[in-house]
């Protein structure tokens, strides 16, 4: 059954809420209709204000509108009589999407950017690295990375500047929560940038396409550009890449990305009967491309990714332009990607990109090897060059001449000499795709063989032959007993040798003083693949303690191939005075010395919930620097925490909050409504539960509420920087804030702190 769009009712936010509806309207067809083309189409979409998405197929003008009413507005039924309602197309249910803007502060991937207007960081993502036509590295990226634009007006205030790359660890793709630094400097400057046209009423601008799309030359000082999209599954993003092998149109199917909030991701391609549509509103400009459909759980892209590499098997496809929540008419959720296609965008941009650096020459193979030898008259000339080169052979002496062959899978080659006795100059050179190499020089020696002798000289070398047999027999036995003698002479020898070497000690381990916990790991340094004896004796039981103290003990471990070596370190606290020997050669070397403090593991902290304040005035609730305060305690570092609403008023629904865990186990939240004009729609409880990802099933969750009241009965909010117990504490803890909307207050958009997670809750209609 083919799927169908339906509005969604949720509220945009950071990335829209989008609703696909699945009406289309029609109208009575009209005679001597004029014809509608491509140019007369688009501009007749860009000019009605409530179209926010269109498409242009096989004469019919497809256009996507957000409300029911809309599809009756002026404009269009203008456009149906001119154009026949055959031709012209309207589907209901198609609000524009948001772009995943480089000041979100929620995400990027890949480098970081500056934004004048407002002082803030942002993020985005790299999409595919190559050169221009002139051999100068270059990164595809998404147009609106560049812009510095008015979050209200969609106003250009001028262009950001990417002022580092990200640490890859850091990166949400890699469980961190972003924004720091690589240290490595500047990416580059932008060489080009677009990003689409305003949706405007009678707007029919953009020159050079309705794109998303830029290009940064890159600081070559600074960075080395490597073909290829990283898979995220590592710190190292160029130790594990897929290769990009051409620039193409998309197809139907599966399509990937790479980014830095999601990292690498799965989707499909939304089948163009189901979405007519191929340009869309996004953050109010047109952008040309696709789009891609996936689970909400497990989404194509999300803020940050913007900018992020979009390919199909080894062909680049496109780069992320923006994106939001939607649901098919049958109520299944889904999550929608939009995706500026590459192959449309460098067309209408006009810039040149390639996967290969066009001014690199292809490398010359290595010279031949080929070794001085003597051969007979045309007898075989042999060496060894790169695996299917074609080799020549010149030489110059009694006669001059030449020879080709061709190297095999292993390199070896062989072809034949001179014909003519003495001997010669000889030379070598290897091509290989039509590179050639320096030439090798080497002698051939021609000489005829012993069998050349007459015949008659056959009978007496018979005779001289059995006349010496005698003598040979006896010089066999004279031979035998030099032989002998040097064998007794070369064992000396080799014992003389052995001793010699074993005089050489080898040297001492390198390791120093270390800090371990119960079981740690002790590591160190050492030649490659020797054994070295660790030695410890308790420091307490030097100082001569009377107390009991921990045990003494030693081990032998062996290094890797690099030298580096680890043993377990003693089960119970203390300090420990080491020695360590290298045992080489049947030689130990001199003892390096160092000390070890072995420290208790810490019990873990006991987990607690923190709601602060537990009741707050309606009017302080709605206020951004108050709210409530959550702060869960007792956790793993580096775990990520979620917090979900359970329970609440019966006019609101539930949210959920994920943040991850400090080095301390601990982990803030912070909630608060949007709707200032009318602060009672908060009104009631709040039943609060936190979990962590390494909950085991004995742990109940941490639960908690707190209840937002009317002003005459409620206390302050919790975030007004005091000390006396209805502040946060001075704390510094990063707070994952969430907002609660009211619906008559529209979308709110917050963004608290570099991790920040944007959410919002709306009411539920009333029947």
């Amino acid at each position: 059954m083919q799927k169908k769009l339906v509005q969604s009712s949720l509220a945009m936010a950071a990335a829209a809420a989008l609703g696909l509806g699945g009406a289309f309207v029609t109208a009575p067809a009209m005679a001597d209709e004029p014809e509608l083309t491509q140019v007369t189409a688009q501009k007749a979409a860009k000019s009605i204000s409530e179209v926010n998405a269109f498409g242009f197929d096989n004469g019919t003008l497809h256009l996507g509108v957000e409300g029911e009413g809309d599809v009756d507005s002026a404009e269009i039924e203008k456009l149906q009589k001119k154009y026949g309602a055959d031709n012209v197309v309207v589907k209901a249910g198609i609000p524009k999407v948001e772009a995943y803007a480089a000041d979100d502060l929620v995400g990027g991937a890949g480098y970081l950017l500056d934004v004048p207007s407002t002082g803030k960081g942002g993020a985005c993502s790299t999409g595919f690295s190559g050169w221009d036509d002139e051999g100068n590295p270059v990164v595809l990226t998404a147009g609106h990375c560049a812009e510095d634009t008015d979050g209200e007006t969609g106003e250009d205030l001028g262009s950001t500047e990417p002022v580092d790359t990200e640490l890859p660890g850091s990166a949400p793709a890699r469980g961190g929560e972003g924004f720091e630094p690589a240290g490595i400097g500047s990416l580059g400057t932008w060489g080009y940038n677009k990003y689409g046209s305003p949706v405007e009423e009678g707007d029919d601008t953009g020159s050079e396409g309705d794109i998303d799309f830029a290009v940064i030359n890159v600081d070559e000082s600074t960075y080395n550009v490597k073909n290829g999209i990283t898979d995220w599954s590592d710190d190292d993003l160029s130790s594990s890449v897929s290769a990009i092998k051409s620039v193409g149109s998309h197809s139907e199917g599966t399509v990937q990305k790479s980014g830095r909030t999601t990292g690498l991701t799965d989707g499909q391609v939304i089948p163009y009967e189901s979405f007519p549509f191929e340009f869309m509103n996004v953050s109010d400009r047109w952008v040309h491309g696709f789009g891609v459909e996936s689970s909400p759980s497990d989404p194509f892209s999300q803020p940050g990714d913007s900018g992020g590499g979009v390919f199909q098997g080894d062909t680049a496809v496109g780069v992320i332009s923006g994106g939001g929540p939607a649901e098919w008419d049958d109520g299944t959720p889904f999550e929608l990607g939009w995706v500026a296609d590459l192959d449309y965008s460098l067309e209408q941009s006009g810039a040149d990109f390639n996967l290969e650096e066009p001014s690199d020459e292809p490398e010359a193979p290595a010279a031949p090897k080929v070794e001085d030898q003597t051969i007979e008259p045309e007898g075989a000339i042999t060496g060894k060059a790169a695996a299917g080169a074609d080799v020549k052979v010149t030489w110059t002496g009694a006669e001059d001449g030449e020879a080709t062959a061709k190297a095999d899978d292993s390199g070896n080659f062989t072809l034949e000499g001179p014909s003519a006795e003495g001997e010669y100059d000889a030379k070598a050179v290897a091509t290989v795709d039509g590179e050639s190499s320096d030439a090798a020089a080497f002698t051939v020696t021609v000489e005829a063989s012993d069998d050349a002798g007459a015949d008659g000289d056959e009978a007496k070398a018979d005779a001289d032959a059995d006349a010496k047999d005698d003598e040979a027999n006896a010089d066999a036995d004279a031979d035998a007993k030099d032989a002998e003698a040097d064998a007794a002479a070369d064992g000396k020898d080799d014992e003389a040798d052995s001793d010699a070497d074993g005089d050489e000690k080898p040297e001492a381990p390198k390791i120093g003083d270390q800090t371990v916990v119960e079981g740690g790991q002790i590591t160190g340094q050492a030649a490659p693949n020797v054994e070295v004896e660790l030695t410890w004796k308790s420091a307490e039981a030097n100082a001569g303690s009377g107390q009991a103290v921990p045990g003494n003990g030693n081990t032998t471990v062996k290094t890797d191939d690099d030298g580096k070596f680890t043993a377990e370190a003693p089960a119970e606290a203390g300090d420990y005075n080491y020695t360590a020997v290298v045992h080489a050669n049947g030689q130990e070397s001199a003892p390096a010395e160092f000390t070890v403090t072995v420290e208790a593991e810490e019990a873990p902290a006991e987990r607690n919930l923190t709601v602060d304040p537990e009741e707050i005035a309606a009017s302080d609730f709605v206020q951004e620097d108050k709210g409530v305060q959550i702060t869960a305690e007792g956790f793993d570092e580096g775990e990520k925490v979620t917090l979900e609403v359970v329970a609440g008023p019966e006019n609101v629904e539930g949210i959920t909050l994920d943040e991850v865990a400090n080095e301390d186990g601990v982990v803030g939240f912070s909630i608060y409504g949007t709707n200032a004009s009318d602060p009672s729609a908060y009104l009631g409880q709040y039943d609060l539960e936190v979990t962590g990802a390494n909950d085991t099933e004995d742990e109940d969750a941490l639960t908690g509420s707190f209840s937002v009241v009317a002003d005459e009965d409620g206390n302050g909010g919790g975030n007004d920087g005091d000390d006396d117990g209805n502040g946060d504490g001075g704390s510094d803890l990063p707070r994952t804030g969430a907002e609660l909307t009211g619906l008559a207050a529209g979308a709110g958009l917050l963004v608290v702190g570099g991790a920040a997670v944007v959410l919002t809750m709306r009411r539920k209609k009333n029947n």
